[in-house]
């Protein structure tokens, strides 16, 4: 055998079609640079895939009339075979919209279950003047759908929602969804299982009441509505990130394993108390909840007869401090003042590195608590300032059965080339007396912690990436991957 000899690009042109059929499309249109035999062997991947994915890393390396002229020759390509899932992200032009309502048309024809229509063009406010492509009904002559993910579209008022009965997945970001429109979905949409709400601006009131409801989880982010009524028997998980006033809206929902809570009211100037949610979720066994949210539980703490509240289930708890300047230990002692958690198995704290912590420690009462089955602790964006410290000397003071503590550095601490920050914080931490002997304490950078334990909940609304997105077709010059004459 020569050396360099191309052993792969000599097996049967049966195997090669096999093994790009292995492939996902976008990696099996690359081979097409390999030589001239790969050239077009990618196109049986195309022919034979029932799953389509135009997302961001396609998106972003060609102009709006290149992307548009490759979708029309993949879906040509692809011919009247049929297509289980449909993605796209696309740049909403109006000049492109009857493109568009081809595209989906096609789909559609294709039997596809799996719908997932972006035009945001990772831009999450709705203030550039570009206008919203209206979904029309004729657009959905099948039932087949039964995933369905929308980000700035429009429904047609009224909409027929008669195409969607058989949907068992819903999410909708920047849509002009209204109250009667989340209504006729609800009532004839009945097999709905996971609902998912994002900048749904015109929605006055929420409302998820029934006993026939399939409903198991329901994400709300960046919501300022009215009212909220949720009496759902199936419901498992709930993620409620917003200004939404908290209080009575909770019935019926005895099921829900894990919620995450977490407010932008004080950033707002809006505040609400939200006892009454929380008494309605003493049950659960995984909470996320924010700095926001524990401030209101010292208030609460000190004037309601309903506290302390004891979360006599609750095996996980992550404290996400979003934009709260004040000490962690703060927080810290107030939760577990309030609501005392005795079967607390981990325990996650997300620290802001959006400021500069100080030396200042307001004055709280240490909570008279033991955890004695807390074994896994990870605090995240740790820099080492003496409230931090004295956060984590508390918890090993209190956790007499844990096995171990991982502590994430914030960027600035150089892990890898051991700086003297670094050095400074080991030293700090290893002098901090331990109730459980064995617990082993674990310094790591940004880049390691998804090689620790994670939580329940890993996306944080709150987080920079998710609030400004990403742009994509920008720039008419950007080359494509394969020239016009490469496609057939």
């Amino acid at each position: 055998m020569g050396k360099g000899e191309d052993r792969i690009s000599n097996l049967p042109i049966e195997i090669l079609h096999f093994i790009l059929c292995l492939m996902p499309l976008k990696y099996a249109i690359r081979t097409s640079t390999l030589s001239k035999r790969w050239r077009h062997l990618w196109q049986i991947n195309l022919i034979s895939a029932t799953t389509l994915q135009f997302g961001e890393d396609f998106s972003c390396n060609q102009s709006p009339k290149q992307f548009v002229t490759t979708l029309d020759r993949y879906l040509q390509l692809h011919g009247d075979r049929n297509l289980h899932k449909f993605g796209i992200l696309f740049s909403p032009f109006d000049v492109f919209f009857p493109n568009f309502e081809k595209w989906v048309h096609t789909v559609v024809e294709k039997g596809v279950k799996e719908l997932e229509i972006d035009l945001s063009q990772g831009i999450l406010d709705n203030m550039d003047g570009r206008m919203s492509f209206v979904i029309n009904n004729s657009l959905f002559n099948g039932n087949s759908l039964t995933n369905l993910i929308l980000s700035r579209c429009n429904f047609s008022d009224p909409l027929d929602s008669a195409n969607f009965v058989g949907l068992t997945s819903l999410s909708l970001d920047h849509v002009n969804l209204t109250d009667e429109i989340l209504t006729n979905i609800l009532d004839n949409c009945v097999s709905l299982e996971i609902v998912c709400l994002k900048r749904c601006y015109r929605l006055n009131m929420v409302k998820f009441v029934g006993d026939k409801l399939k409903l198991r989880k329901l994400v709300m982010v960046d919501f300022s509505v009215q009212d909220m009524e949720i009496s759902a028997p199936h419901l498992e998980s709930f993620v409620n990130h917003s200004s939404l006033p908290f209080g009575d809206g909770f019935y019926n929902v005895s099921n829900i394993n894990d919620a995450y809570i977490c407010s932008d009211g004080w950033a707002a100037g809006y505040y609400e108390p939200f006892e009454t949610t929380l008494a309605q979720l003493s049950h659960i066994k995984v909470l996320t909840i924010s700095s926001v949210c524990v401030a209101t539980l010292l208030w609460e703490g000190t004037t309601s007869e309903g506290y302390p509240l004891e979360l006599s289930n609750l095996q996980e708890l992550q404290l996400v401090f979003d934009h709260l300047d004040d000490e962690p230990i703060f927080y810290l002692f107030t939760f577990f003042s309030v609501c005392p958690s005795p079967f607390l198995e981990k325990l996650f704290i997300k620290l802001t590195n959006n400021f500069e912590k100080d030396d200042t420690f307001l004055m709280t009462d240490e909570p008279d608590v033991v955890f004695e089955n807390l074994s896994w602790i990870k605090i995240t964006n740790f820099g080492g300032s003496p409230s931090e410290l004295k956060m984590v000397k508390f918890l090993l003071k209190k956790a007499v059965m844990l096995e171990s503590i991982f502590i994430v550095l914030i960027d600035q601490c150089d892990i890898s080339n051991n700086s003297s920050s670094l050095k400074i914080i080991q030293g700090q931490l290893a002098v901090i007396p331990k109730a459980s002997k064995d617990a082993r304490i674990v310094i790591c950078g940004p880049l390691d912690s998804d090689r620790t334990i994670n939580p329940t909940h890993t996306t944080l609304y709150y987080q920079e990436k998710y609030r400004k997105g990403t742009t994509v077709h920008l720039n008419e010059h950007i080359f494509s991957l394969l020239d016009d004459q490469d496609f057939l």
